[in-house]
């Protein structure tokens, strides 16, 4: 498993994303790829190109995409964007991820222009471009076997752009939506990140700044389109490695513990707390009981966030609790990567998570989904950890044979 460090230190868009992906040189994750995405999703509508160029005195990789709406974009709503995805045979994993960043595009959107999320319409932003864009960047980190990905801030841009709504500033709302209570810088001289290249971040970022110890094994630039005359070259650039200081699929990670003591709130109020932190954004979400002055009995609820999210777990602390303060610290956690296998037993698929810690994934690492076990064994009328043993098997099974091919 490998760490994918991000420096959008010229700006941050879907093209340049691919581009600096595809300027690794890594054989796991080339411009064939691409193509046959584009193919799958959208039959005969997108012409992609792919060639080494200089911005400033720095060279990188261009990746563009061409399609009958550059001129003419259809109205095309979240939902046909979801339809188009669901034609393409993907991983749950790169397809949930794809479906994260669409939705947060559309949130945004939704947001700025006070609208249902469902009235939102992708000409802004191209909706085959964003596709290919979204689509393509959450296949390569699949392809590349990433873990973990750290980004430093981007530089967002200056000026104004001219879209379909008129002169928006720059960065465009969305993007300023996109971004809330995540740090950006501003400059450039234009637009240099663009709402696709905030929703791309935004889904795939787990921690926002450098690694603290980083092994670099190949990197990579991509160009914006533009040739820029003020500030930093318009590239963003990729580095492929490992994160040191945790054993294989492990990564440290510094993040922030919030905490509050409450005497008088119900069960059920407790409850809903603790669901409203996990809304907003919270990591985990937990209460301790405790005893409080006057002997009267109490609870400490606490969760665990990242930087960029502490707002939201805050507000919602303040929003769902009398709490009158909440405490916060900085603490270090070790977490360990995971994916998922679909395994069939008894007729039925069964979803089973796997924590990637070490060369070897064993059966303590294995963990099929409660609702699919419970389903199937109330279907079958098998002991509930019948199946669980028989998915666990099936799952150990399917990794060997992954790995002898």
């Amino acid at each position: 498993m490998s760490t994918l460090f991000i420096e959008p230190f010229g700006g941050f868009a879907g093209d340049m994303f691919l581009g600096a992906l595809l300027d690794l040189g890594d054989e796991r994750f080339c411009f064939a790829d691409l193509e046959s995405l584009a193919a799958e999703l959208v039959a005969g509508e997108a012409e992609l190109s792919c060639e080494r160029t200089k911005r400033g005195s720095i060279a990188g990789t261009h990746f563009d995409l061409k399609t009958p709406e550059s001129l003419d974009p259809p109205h095309r709503h979240l939902s046909d964007l979801i339809e188009l995805l669901g034609r393409v045979e993907l991983s749950e994993l790169t397809r949930a991820r794809a479906e994260k960043a669409l939705t947060l595009l559309a949130e945004a959107e939704a947001r700025v222009h006070d609208i249902p999320v469902s009235h939102v319409h992708f000409h802004e932003v191209g909706a085959v471009d964003t596709l290919v864009d979204v689509v393509g960047a959450m296949l390569a980190l699949e392809r590349l076997d990433v873990a973990r990905v750290f980004a430093t801030a981007p530089l967002a841009g200056e000026g104004v752009v001219r879209c379909a709504h008129g002169e928006m500033p720059v960065p465009a709302p969305a993007v300023v939506e996109l971004m809330r209570g995540r740090e950006y810088t501003t400059g450039g001289g234009c637009e240099r990140l663009t709402p696709t290249g905030a929703c791309v971040l935004l889904a795939i970022v787990d921690e926002w700044g450098a690694p603290a110890a980083f092994t670099p094994s190949a990197f990579g630039y991509g160009a914006g389109t533009k040739e820029t005359k003020v500030g930093p070259p318009n590239l963003c650039r990729v580095q492929l490695g490992s994160s040191s200081g945790a054993s294989a699929g492990e990564a440290r990670a510094v993040v922030w513990q919030v905490e509050c003591n409450l005497d008088d709130t119900t069960g059920e109020e407790l409850g809903w707390c603790l669901a409203g932190l996990r809304e907003a954004g919270a990591l985990d979400a937990w209460s301790v009981p405790v005893g409080m002055k006057k002997g009267r009995p109490g609870v400490v609820l606490a969760a665990l966030a990242r930087a960029e999210d502490r707002a939201a777990v805050e507000e919602a602390l303040f929003a769902r609790t009398p709490t009158l303060g909440v405490r916060w610290r900085e603490v270090e956690r070790t977490e360990c990567g995971r994916d998922e296998l679909s395994v069939e037993i008894l007729g039925e698929v069964v979803r089973v998570k796997r924590r990637l810690r070490g060369a070897e994934v064993g059966v303590a690492d294995l963990s099929p989904e409660q609702d699919d076990l419970e389903a199937l064994a109330a279907k079958t009328g098998r002991p509930l950890r019948d199946v669980q043993r028989l998915a666990v098997e099936a799952a150990l099974a399917a990794q060997a044979q992954s790995s002898e091919s």
